[in-house]
């Protein structure tokens, strides 16, 4: 863990598709930079690697970069994808600016952070 870094994400982002999956997103900030990055899904593998990817795209980038990341360009990160599994970037990325977004919340109104209930691992074991 970074230096003045707690142990509470400063956002949490969570996005869940038609299908089922789910996957959650969680940034520590140091002013504008994303210090720290981590992910938990429920869902298939495609899931797995949309998120790790959101997560390691992230990782010391500026808010700014993370809420310019699209689907589009998370998919030419991760490869190639089975057809019709395309959407779990979108679900990554979705919830990676609602992360970041839910960092400025808190961050305008620090009391919403101390109130915050972090909502359940979506998986029995952390990714």
């Amino acid at each position: 863990m970074g230096e003045g870094c707690d142990s509470r994400a400063g956002g949490i982002g969570r996005a869940e598709s038609e299908c089922g999956d789910l996957c959650e997103l969680r940034v520590w900030l140091r002013d504008a930079t994303i210090e720290r990055c981590e992910f938990r899904v429920r869902g298939c593998t495609n899931t797995f690697a949309a998120a790790a990817a959101a997560a390691a795209f992230a990782q010391g980038r500026t808010t700014g970069e993370a809420l310019g990341l699209h689907a589009p360009d998370l998919l030419s990160r991760i490869g190639n994808l089975p057809p019709g599994t395309e959407h779990v970037t979108e679900l990554a990325v979705r919830a990676l600016h609602e992360a970041v977004l839910d960092a400025f919340r808190n961050r305008r109104e620090p009391w919403r952070a101390a109130y915050r209930t972090d909502p359940p691992d979506p998986t029995p074991t952390k990714a």
